[in-house]
This record gives C-alpha cells, structure tokens and sequence, in this order.
C-alpha cells in the first residue's frame, strides 16, 4: 500500500527523503513588540525555492506543419487522379490470377504475392475460399517434400484460422534422425518460407522454435551466395519477419523489391502501385485533418520542453490500423498518440512529484472545472485530453447508441497512475523488479489507452455488454500486444533513457542488476520474452476459436508489428534518424511515380 506524506507519495520498503522543493518554508520566530516610536516594517518570507527541472533537449519537430496542413487542398488541386476504370480492370485481372492457377503452389505464391504488396484486403472473400478448400493433410507424399509449399502453406493456413499441424509440417522436412534433411540447407526459398513460418508459433509448438534457429542460421550461412535481389529479401526478413512487420511499410518495400524481379507479375504491380498512390491520398487527407487540430490546440506553447510528434504518431497509427475504412480511428489513435507524448514528458521529465499527483487526481475527477487546480503549464494539455476524449465518445454514441465515457476516462486515470508510479520511482531512487516493472510497463507504455480509443472505432458492430467487458478489465490480448510494445521501446530506449538521464529502469537495466549479466545477455533475454509473448499472441488471434471481433484482433496484432518497425534501430519516437524519416516521407509525401504504360519512371 502507498501512503501519502504532504501529498508525496512513498514507495513499498524505501525511506522517502523529502525533495528540497518540496520542504516547508517555515516562518522566522516571532520579534519583540516595538517600542511606540519606533518605526515598524512590513516583511515577506522568501519566495520558495523553484522546483528542479529536468530536460531532455529532445530534437525539435522535423515537420513543416503548414505543408501537411495544406496536403488536402493541394489533393482536391491534383489534375492527375488514377483513372477508375483503369484500376477496376487491373484488379478484375488480379482477381482472375487467383482463380486462373490451377496448381496449388503458384496459387499460394498468388495469395502471398497480394498480401505482401498490401492489396490483400480487395480480395478477402476469394483468398479465404481458396484456403478454405485445402489442407496440409490433404497433401500427397511427393508435394509433402516441397519445403516451399508445405512451410508456405502452413503460414497462410494459420493466418487463416483453418487447421494446422506443425508437427506434420517438421515431418516432412526432417530426416531420420530427427534433424534437418541436409537438402533444405541448399534451398533458399524453403529456408526463407520455413522461417517466416515458425513466427507463428503458439505456445508448447517447441517444434517451430527449431526451425526457427536452424533456418536463421542456414540463410546466414548462405547470404554470401546470394544474388544481390534475393539478399536484399532475406535481410529484410531477417532484420524483421513478415510477421513482425508493419503492412503500409511492408507494402511500400515490396512493391520496390518486387519492381526488380525479373519473373513478376506486371498486372499485379501496376495495381499495387496504383492503390499504394490512392492509399497515401487518404492518408495526406488524414494528415491535413490532424495537423489542423494540433495546431489549433497549441500545446508546445506551455509544453516547450515536450516532443512533438505528430507525424511519427500517425506513422504509428497507420500501422495500428492499416485498412482504407478506418481512416476516423486512424485520426482517434494518431491524436491520442500525440497527447499522450506530451504527457509522458510531463511525468518522466518536468512535474513536481505534487503536480504529478495532482493531475492524476485530475483526470480521476473528468471534468473541466477540474482544471482550476492545475499548475498553468498543465491546464491546456488536461483540457485537450478532456475533450478529445468526450468527442470521441459522443461520436460513438451517434454511431452506435453506446456510452464509451467512463471507458475511456478508465484508459487515461490508468495511464496517468502508470506514469505516476515510475515518477516515483524514480524520486525516491526505488529499484523496482522485473515482475513490478513489467505488471506496470505494459499499461505506461500506453498500448491500453489507444487500443481502447480504437475499439469503437473500427467499424465492428460494439455493445454496450462489450463496452462494460472492457471496462471491468483488460483482455489478455490488449496486455501481450502491449507488453511486446513496452519491450520493443526497452530495446530502443535502453542506454538513452536509463544510462542517461537516469528514468525510470528498463526492462533491460532491471534483468541486468537481477542476475549480474552484461547487456548482451539482458538483451537476448528479453528477446527470449518477446518471442514467448508473440506466441501467446497468436494463439489468441490465430486459433479457430477466436474470441475477439476481427479488426480488433486486427489492430492488436498490427499494434505489435508497428512497436517493432518504429523502434527499429533507435527510438523513432524521441529521435527518429534520417531511415524512420525516409519511411515515413515514402509513405505519406512521395507518391510512385508510374508511367502511363504501367512501366517506372
């Protein structure tokens, strides 16, 4: 239990020392009276002494927020739309390609194909009747040799929902004495098809972690042998396996890659290119729309110290949620995302330990008078909060006769005692352990709040029954989607954050103190983790008794593809290098350029 002293809270078996900001200034002992002559002045106490504040010196916005303001004006300008009938007869094309094959496997490199170019969702029904009309047991003996077909097969099946059997799939890939038949070291594209397989592991599958660790360590062995477009694929799922990888970012590598294959497909290029250009059209409509509200709120006038973010929270966004139909929860996660940097920098960097307490009692009490009794710099950031959220939930009421308030004041409170707890920590120097970092860091790291913010916003059909679940308590999926949330930003954040400027513990810095390891070990250990829960997130989305509604599944899975991608190679978040700008300017900003005769420029 926690007990409050002068509004300081204490943490479970440390003395707290009282902060120097925070000691009472106690008045001088009371004079003398004065004689009657004598002349008497009026004197003040000393101001307080002003609290310590820490700084970041986060780089500043690296956005023109006018020109993304601008983007949907200069859409409506644009004198060269792709033509629809153009785009209606390319995708009748592809459509025909995946009931023209015949053959299962080219079949399946159809589906893998689409998928990968970030078609896919034009043709759900078609690809879920062709996978629902095979199975791995119904393969003959000479096709269960194929290692490209059968680990393929296993993938797409499994994301499908349908039956699967990885032991079956191992048995056709090993020899007799239990290993690897020394044939598969020598085929590239089996090797590649069996790795990307074995990252849809459910838990207990130890089978699929084999093959896992040997096909990772056959394709390095093979790297040096490769031609310069085949490396350039397999260090690109090294680095992060399809399943890992966010669709948008995916789908604007492939089509790339796929560009150089000398066998592909041109029907299916042209229509990717195409809709990758229409897909980035909504997306800057998106953009302009947001844009115009976080300038309106002027946050980073109070908040100067504070990230600002906005574009790199909406490359989140669009990973959380990828489709062409959510362009609204889009927008409802990005602006979340946004003021939830904001307020991270305000627990983690700038708040007294008493405002910090005092701002969560704030969003407990959800309402506008509640501002009164914050500092100045905290009342701007605490109304856009309050309302945001309120526009959300009224949004939703109109839409489907739900009341989401209390869930999504649920989501910030939660949030905001997350932030607090590390505050303290950090104050009274409080070593928290593993299992209390995690139990907290899955619910700071912030993935809860958005996910909640989403929910209703995904065009499923919600109810208020599913509203009052949500409410009672997290799904087990929300907490491992964001669990492997708080261990990708660990990774990026380690050495800044903990080493630095003395935040709150990693996951990382704890496994370290814990068992005396180096941080190689930590390191490797909470990769360990994060594969285990992916595992666990799997079962749960992938299994064909699935209790979540689709697009939430959906967006829960994609939450953990997006934590990977953007905290590759460094925080994109905090310090996002020249690489996360490239992504994100290819995304959003630079359109294809195809020629008219579905060739390149």
């Amino acid at each position: 239990m926690y007990t409050y002293h002068s509004n300081a809270c204490a943490v479970p078996g440390v003395a707290m020392a009282t902060p120097k900001w925070f000691q009472v200034q106690r008045p001088h002992p009371a004079a003398r009276p004065a004689a009657a002559n004598t002349r008497v002045r009026c004197s003040s106490l000393p101001p307080p002494e002003p609290p310590i504040r820490r700084s970041a010196n986060y780089q500043p916005n690296s956005w023109s927020y006018a020109s993304m303001e601008s983007l949907e004006a200069a859409n409506k300008c644009d004198g060269n739309p792709a033509d629809p009938s153009s785009f209606d007869k390319l995708k009748f094309r592809v459509r025909h390609l995946l009931h023209h094959e015949m053959e299962l496997l080219p079949k399946l490199r159809v589906i893998d194909t689409v998928q990968r170019l970030g078609v896919a969702y034009h043709f759900d029904e078609e690809i879920h009747a062709i996978l629902n009309s095979v199975s791995m047991e119904g393969q003959d003996v000479g096709r269960m040799d194929d290692a490209h077909l059968m680990t393929l097969l296993f993938r797409l099946l499994r994301q499908n929902k349908s039956p699967t059997s990885p032991g079956l799939l191992l048995r056709s890939l090993k020899d007799g004495t239990g290993g690897f038949k020394k044939s598969l070291r020598e085929d590239t594209q089996g090797l590649l098809s069996l790795y990307e397989a074995s990252h849809l592991a459910f838990g207990g599958e130890d089978i699929l972690d084999e093959a896992r660790v040997f096909s990772t360590e056959a394709l390095r062995e093979r790297l040096p042998l490769m031609r310069p477009h085949l490396r350039s694929s397999v260090d690109n799922t090294l680095a992060v396996p399809l399943h890992w990888a966010a669709p948008r970012l995916q789908a604007r590598w492939f089509i790339d890659h796929y560009a150089g294959d000398g066998e592909a497909d041109q029907v299916m290029l042209r229509f990717a290119e195409l809709d990758f250009n229409n897909m980035q059209k909504l997306h800057q409509q998106e953009l302009s729309r947001i844009t115009r509200w976080w300038r309106n709120a002027d946050l980073n006038k109070n908040l100067p110290f504070a990230r600002d973010r906005l574009m790199e929270c909406f490359y989140f966004a669009t990973g959380v949620a990828s489709e062409p139909g959510l362009a609204a929860c889009r927008e409802v996660v990005a602006k979340a995302f946004a003021l939830i940097v904001a307020l991270d920098d305000i627990y983690d960097i700038y708040g007294t330990l008493d405002e910090l307490a005092v701002f969560t009692d704030a969003i407990e009490r959800w309402e506008a008078a509640a501002s009164e009794q914050l500092p100045e710099y905290m009342k701007g950031i605490y109304l856009t909060i309050f309302n945001f959220s309120n526009e959300v939930a009224e949004h939703v009421r109109k839409i489907h006769g739900c009341d989401v308030r209390f869930l999504l004041k649920k989501a910030w409170h939660d949030l905001c005692k997350a932030f607090l707890l590390e505050a303290k920590w950090h104050y009274s120097n409080y070593k928290p352990t593993l299992q209390e970092y995690s139990d907290n860091g899955w619910v700071s790291v912030s993935g809860p709040l958005m996910l909640l913010h989403a929910f209703p916003m995904l065009n499923e059909g919600i109810t208020q029954k599913s509203i009052d679940q949500l409410e009672s308590h997290y799904p087990k999926l929300v907490q491992m989607v964001s669990k492997i949330f708080r261990l990708c930003n660990d990774s990026a954040t380690h050495s800044e954050e903990s080493l630095k400027r003395g935040d709150a513990p990693s996951s990382i810095a704890i496994h370290m103190f814990e068992n005396r390891a180096m941080e190689t070990d930590a390191r490797q250990a909470m990769r360990d983790l994060t594969m285990e829960t992916w595992k666990i997130v799997n079962q749960d989305v992938y299994d064909d008794n699935c209790q979540y509604p689709p697009s939430f599944a959906n967006a829960c899975v994609n939450m953990a593809r997006i934590s990977h991608c953007i905290y590759q190679g460094g925080d994109g978040i905090s310090a996002p290098d020249d690489g996360k700008k490239m992504e994100i300017s290819e995304l959003f900003l630079e359109p294809l350029k195809v020629a008219p005769d579905g060739g390149r420029y």
